[in-house]
């Protein structure tokens, strides 16, 4: 575990410039606590401070924001009204002027020495932080040891990304107080920032010199909601007309199940590989917050997109190990959504998977619910979403992150309702034909554009599965460029329209109704 560092060594850790507020807000004694009012003095005269935590203007690695930092050296960082006055104060003064707020905890929860006052502040900071949410701002904080009780369940996991530092104690109880309850002490790795970390709690375990870039980092992206939104209506744009679907170059092209055993290839790059160079000065999320392991078959990654002005929230499904998403996959691709929904960030999703997974355990905890809600959370946002099939479209959890308002493809690759295996199984009980039913499912990029669900199909180089990586992905980015620029300079209520038309009156099109 680093060592603890007091509130101001903190801030000169993190930022080039602080101007403290509230310096002397100070805390009473509401309930008349015996001793209580000597204890006061006493963390007064030794800490230098007037409360438990300070906050103040800040610039963290050239980003300006509200910066609040606990301090456990005072009565154990706990939370009283005066601390709980402080981080609503801090809230509500960034959003008067649109900045972010860092807060950085160190706390053993709320004060008893206050009760039920103390208590309260849990509400009070969590309606602060409603407001400048609302105003769509962004939070980010840093749990450093100890993070428990009041403050951990409240604004300490409101923030937008919580990050943590190595081998810091994290829980809703500390270790002291489930030892007296229980009998029995914890196991030693359970109130730790890694245990937190392996269930999906927090999105990154932070060394303490690379703080400051990591914090940076996620504010700059997610400050990008001002350029990613469309003309201000007193200076209108005419929105560039949609590019028209494309078509795989003419020639011998392979069956549909050569394109699966292409996509299948190992040596295909991957998600992560593709994210990997698309994206500059990405942040990646972890976790639905749920309690479940983090799903690294679901890859969600802030950063801008190279050849973009914009930046963006990328999810990618990675097919490497079982390519399989779990629910709890889903539930952080929902999660990033609405982040993106928020900020006012375009969404892209790189497809690349065999689908959901289909054990008993996924079962258990709500697959076909969290398909459906990732459905629901990209056709409901309001940015520009932009999808790229890139390998393997496994059945409806991969389409859940294709349902965008606009679709390209890398022309070999190939989306079904079920893979050809699969149906084999069904339709004949015999999986060994599943090479000529491939055919027959539809499953290519040229059935892909006919059905109106691909608009445009990105070339590939010949045999570029073991070689050309570099090209096929420096191709994919242009085009998904192209494309960002387009949704993000088109209307709002246009793009919306479209998207609608899109998938709603896909059926009616194939139906021979004439569209409205």
């Amino acid at each position: 575990m680093s060592e603890r560092l007091p509130s101001r060594e903190r801030v000169a850790s993190l930022t080039t410039s602080f101007e403290e507020q509230d310096e002397s807000l100070a805390g009473t004694d509401p309930l008349g606590f015996p001793g209580y009012a000597e204890q006061l003095d006493a963390a007064r005269r030794e800490s230098g401070l007037s409360e438990a935590c300070l906050w103040g203007w800040a610039e963290i690695d050239g980003v300006k924001c509200a910066l609040v930092v606990g301090d456990f050296g005072f009565l154990g960082g706990s939370m009283g009204v005066a601390v709980g006055e402080k981080v609503a104060n801090a809230f509500d003064a960034a959003r008067r002027v649109r900045l972010p707020v860092v807060t950085v905890t160190a706390s053993g929860g709320a004060r008893m020495q206050e009760g039920m006052a103390a208590l309260a502040q849990m509400a009070s900071t969590t309606e602060a932080i409603r407001q400048h949410r609302d105003a769509g701002l962004a939070h980010v904080c840093l749990l450093t040891s100890p993070t428990t009780g009041g403050v951990y369940a409240s604004f300490a996991s409101l923030a937008d990304v919580v990050l943590a530092e190595p081998g810091a104690t994290i829980g809703f109880a500390g270790p002291r107080v489930v030892a007296e309850l229980a009998g029995e002490a914890p196991p030693s790795d359970v109130h730790t920032a890694e245990f937190a970390f392996a269930h999906g709690l927090i999105d990154a375990i932070v060394e303490r010199a690379d703080q400051p870039s990591a914090i940076a980092t996620v504010l700059q992206t997610l400050a990008g909601r001002e350029r990613a939104g469309p003309p201000h209506p007193s200076e209108p744009k005419a929105p560039p007309s949609p590019a028209p679907p494309s078509t795989p170059p003419s020639g011998a092209s392979p069956s549909a199940w050569e394109r699966l055993q292409l996509v299948r290839d190992p040596a295909r790059p991957k998600a992560r590989t593709i994210l990997d160079a698309l994206l500059s000065s990405s942040f990646e999320l972890r976790g639905d917050r749920s309690g479940e392991p983090d799903d690294a078959a679901m890859v969600v990654r802030l950063g801008s997109l190279a050849g973009a002005d914009t930046p963006v929230v990328a999810i990618g499904t990675d097919a490497s190990g079982d390519g399989r998403i779990r629910p709890q996959g889903f539930r952080k691709a929902i999660r990033a959504i609405k982040l993106a929904g928020r900020f006012g960030l375009p969404v892209l999703t790189i497809i690349d998977t065999r689908g959901a997974d289909p054990l008993a355990s996924s079962e258990g905890g709500g697959i076909a619910s969290a398909i459906a809600h990732t459905f629901l959370a990209m056709l409901e946002c309001p940015t520009p979403t932009l999808a790229a099939v890139t390998g393997e479209g496994g059945s409806g959890g991969a389409l859940a992150l294709a349902a965008a308002d606009r679709v390209v493809a890398w022309e070999n690759s190939v989306f079904s309702v079920i893979a050809p295996e699969g149906a084999a199984a069904i339709l004949y009980r015999d999986a060994e034909k599943a090479p000529e039913l491939a055919d027959r499912l539809g499953i290519t990029v040229p059935d892909l554009v006919r059905l109106g669900i691909v608009d445009e199909v990105v070339p590939e180089p010949a045999g570029w599965s073991q070689s050309g990586h570099e090209t096929a992905i420096a191709e994919l980015g242009a085009v998904l460029s192209a494309e960002l620029d387009r949704l993000v300079s088109s209307r709002n209520a246009v793009r919306r329209r479209r998207r609608t038309r899109k998938w709603r009156r896909l059926a009616g099109q194939l139906l021979g109704q004439k569209a409205d």
